[in-house]
């Protein structure tokens, strides 16, 4: 019983490293949805605030793009990461929905929204929803079908953090 005590505290006492890969991967861009799935990304904080929504097309690519301004809690640009979100597009009936987490406020209403989101190649509508319970902000787009998705995050340096919605629609 001694030796296997001895043997067990042996074990143990081996490097967990020891079987981890010291090679570093690249970073790998977020997966293009199709159909159903998931992306998330962003950090926790103490609050942030639905800043602007701003949409370009690319009629000859069939691209475009949805890009959502994320600012602190009072209202001003972020640098870094954009506050956590939840992406999810459903199959039946065609939805995106993004859930911002620690988002209790926006600078931009349903109204704006729909105003900006009339002319799309991809989206049908777009509803917009404050909790304040949770303190969580909720952009359901509604997509035409088949329509394949791509969300991302890019990092505010000179402007404000981001997140990217590409969109295209066969």
């Amino acid at each position: 019983m001694k030796y296997i005590g001895c043997l067990m505290a042996f074990l143990l006492a081996l490097p967990a490293s020891a079987a981890i890969s010291t090679q570093k991967s690249k970073p790998t861009a977020s997966k293009v949805l199709s159909g159903e799935g998931v992306s998330f990304g962003g950090l926790a904080g103490t609050g942030f605030t639905l800043l602007d929504v701003r949409r370009t097309t690319d009629t000859k690519k069939g691209l475009e793009r949805i890009v959502i301004d994320v600012g602190d809690m009072r209202g001003a640009p972020l640098r870094g990461w954009p506050g956590y979100y939840y992406a999810e597009l459903k199959k039946n009936p065609s939805r995106l929905v993004i859930d911002f987490a620690q988002m209790p406020n926006a600078n931009i209403d349903q109204t704006q929204i729909s105003s900006r989101l009339k002319s799309s190649l991809a989206v049908t509508k777009s509803t917009l929803s404050l909790d304040p319970v949770d303190s969580s902000l909720n952009l359901t787009l509604d997509l035409k079908k088949n329509t394949k998705v791509r969300v991302y995050q890019v990092a505010g340096k000179k402007t404000t953090s981001k997140v990217v919605i590409d969109l295209v629609a066969e």
